[in-house]
């Protein structure tokens, strides 16, 4: 392969002084996985950013800086204190506090099946468990000496089951009716606008955006004192229909589990991770959402499924290169277990006693005979693939309810909220020019659509992203420095809009005015490809178009992500953003990885500075990069630093863009070649 993967870029400055940000090799790991990514698979077919995503993830869990040595301020307890306590909560009880466990079968249903008393029970024992610090062990028992045992590879599934168990076990101590719910996101893949749905309430999983404040985890803290945070629907993407009929016709075990060249059920996994971001996306990090439990229940139902669709098939995969994960390997951390009466295998994890404890009801279905799907929060969906169960809209669902409970009540109440009241001066400090007031009105079902619904407005582009500022042990944004980014972006191949060059034209004709295939200049220059996108692509009519930047440290723990807009109406757009890395000192350089990708999760190629013959080129690098604390700083120390080492203001004139202080492009030429192939023609 003929690059150092700019998946990775490398911020390189070479001028007439001493270079302050220079390229370093990609580590070796990194490496091997995207060679074996890509080997097989076309760059029309896989997208890109899924690709990079699931090596970058795994390198940095398996093998990157990481958490182990902070500390737990808020919980002394050891690793063996937890063994133990795993040990007794998989013997029929515990100590004798116990409640006895239900008789009969209890299934795992989807989340949106379970009643709103259901619902109610399973957040009242989670939080019991997140009070007592049991839910905190059972997350720190997922992190703890397991990254390559459990991990990309055969082991991933057989172990996320028996800690699926545990916290179920959990979950029963406080409530024995209570069962481990699945998350099938594939139900919200199948809507319009997925980040929508219902799930995203505070009847669910709370917020989809920012601090976790609501819903089964809300006010959920790591053992550190970090808030869980979401940014859902910036990266990544859901399970969709396909992707399960894709795991489905997997032959045989070899090939459902890594590692493997192809996708498999966990990378696919993988993106639903990046898909709601935030604390999902680091591993270190992602126990502490109560989504990393629903969405590996979900994984577990998958391949339960598969396992019965191919004659119950129970056979531990063949896989080399992995030692700690052969068949016949005891599990890390795992006491003894009593209905096995040894500490488990990783076999142990594919058996049918392990299986035994847990059964699932079926993910809800509809068909045109039947287009109820189970439960108020499901609509059946008519499409190219039939009739299929999608997400209720949260949005469509609070501007629809006054017209149900009109119908079934006959009169409604409702609840304004009128922000057009008495202005008052402007405060200087914050945003609000308004004055809020609340009333509420009793209307007859026959006058409800006389009445005005007010509607929620949703940002077009979806909302800023936050960020957790953990660097190392702490958060703490004194930590961070922010680098100036620019973004250069052609036109991808299936943009189209409505804006003829003659509005009076009857036929109106294939291009629009902005397209380069109506000028012979630009079509010669202007050439794109048709790279995959994930299957949710959404672009905005007016050309508003979002590309991500995420940073990723090497020589530290944490990252970092935003986004540039351009306008996918033009031939070639561009835009000026700003990525942080950990703010590097005297004694220790940074050394980060960045990546930026459109919002159908295309790369785009990183490209750095370099000046020849007196003219300055960007040129393609390999992807990471070491920063140092040399003066002249290459980086502001806080945000505001980074925008103005970039905008000049000289009084009342217009303030001077210095692009001269911009080391890095990236470009989004939407090539049919991996990006990869392309990066310095380094051969590894």
């Amino acid at each position: 392969m003929q690059c150092a993967f700019a998946c990775l870029f490398i911020l390189s400055y070479i001028s007439i002084g001493t270079c302050l940000i220079e390229e370093i090799e990609l580590p070796q790991h990194l490496k091997e996985c995207i060679v074996m990514k890509t080997k097989y698979n076309d760059v029309t077919k896989s997208t890109s950013e899924a690709v990079c995503n699931t090596c970058v993830t795994r390198y940095m869990w398996m093998n990157g800086p990481n958490l182990r040595e902070c500390g737990h301020p808020h919980d002394n307890a050891t690793m063996s204190d937890i063994s133990d306590f795993v040990g007794k909560l998989l013997c029929p009880k515990i100590s004798g506090k116990r409640k006895k466990r239900q008789t009969g079968r209890n299934y795992r249903k989807e989340i949106r099946m379970l009643t709103k008393g259901e619902r109610q029970r399973l957040r009242n024992a989670w939080s019991q468990a997140y009070r007592s610090g049991y839910f905190g062990w059972i997350a720190r028992f997922h992190n703890s000496q397991v990254r390559t045992s459990a991990h990309s590879g055969p082991a991933f599934l057989g172990y996320h089951r028996f800690l699926i168990l545990v916290l179920e076990l959990v979950l029963q101590y406080y409530d024995p009716s209570v069962t481990m719910p699945y998350w099938n996101s594939g139900l919200d893949a199948n809507m319009d606008t997925p980040a929508n749905s219902i799930l995203w309430t505070a009847e669910y999983l709370g917020e989809m955006s920012g601090t976790v404040r609501t819903g089964i985890c809300g006010g959920f803290q790591d053992v550190r004192g970090n808030a869980v945070i979401r940014n859902v629907g910036n990266a990544g993407s859901l399970f969709t229909s396909a992707e399960v009929r894709d795991v489905m016709r997997m032959p045989n075990i070899n090939r459902l589990t890594e590692p493997s060249p192809y996708p498999t059920l966990e990378s696919y996994h993988d993106d639903v991770h990046n898909y709601i971001g935030g604390s999902m996306g680091p591993i270190e990090l992602a126990p502490w959402d109560c989504v990393f439990w629903l969405h590996h229940t979900f994984v577990d139902y998958l391949w339960e499924v598969w396992r019965y669709s191919h004659q119950y098939n129970t056979a531990y995969p063949h896989k080399t290169g992995l030692p700690a994960q052969l068949p016949d390997v005891t599990m890390k951390n795992m006491p003894v277990v009593q209905f096995l009466g040894r500490i488990p295998t990783n076999r142990d994890g594919y058996g049918v006693q392990l299986a035994r404890k847990s059964f699932y009801q079926l993910s809800p279905t509809c068909s045109r005979q039947n287009t109820y799907c189970g439960s108020p929060d499901l609509q059946c969906r008519m499409g190219t693939n039939g009739a299929e169960c999608a997400a209720v809209d949260r949005n469509f669902r609070a501007r629809t309810q006054p017209l149900v409970d009109a119908r079934r009540n006959g009169r409604v109440q409702m609840n304004f909220r009128n922000n057009h009241g008495n202005r008052r001066k402007r405060d200087t400090h914050i945003h609000h020019t308004t004055i809020s007031h609340s009333f509420q009105i009793t209307v007859n079902s026959q006058q409800i659509t006389n009445i005005y619904l007010p509607q929620e407005r949703e940002p077009c582009m979806g909302k800023p992203i936050q960020n957790n500022f953990i660097a190392g042990c702490a958060s703490d944004v004194r930590k961070w420095a922010f680098i100036p980014i620019k973004v250069v972006h052609l036109r991808p191949q299936e943009a189209h809009f409505a804006s003829q060059s003659d509005a009076n034209a009857k036929n109106p004709s294939a291009y629009d005015m902005y397209d380069e295939h109506k000028y012979k200049g630009l079509k010669n220059v202007v050439k794109p490809g048709n790279p995959a996108t994930y299957n949710d692509c959404l672009e905005d009519e007016s050309g508003a178009f979002k590309v991500r930047l995420k940073s990723t440290g090497l020589s530290y723990f944490g990252t970092y992500t935003d986004y540039v807009f351009v306008d996918n109406r033009l031939p070639i757009s561009s835009h000026i953003g700003y990525i942080a890395v950990e703010k590097p000192t005297a004694n220790k350089p940074t050394e980060v990885m960045i990546t930026a990708s459109d919002a159908c999760g295309r790369l785009c190629k990183p490209t750095c500075r370099k000046w020849e013959n007196g003219n300055l080129y960007y040129v393609s690098c390999t992807g990471a990069i070491k920063v140092t604390a040399q003066s002249p700083l290459m980086y502001g120390n806080d945000f505001g630093e980074a925008v103005l080492s970039i905008w000049q203001f000289y009084g009342k004139f217009t303030p001077i863009e210095r692009e001269s202080n911009i080391y890095m492009e990236f470009f989004c030429d939407y090539s049919n070649e991996w990006i990869w192939k392309e990066c310095n023609q380094k051969k590894y």
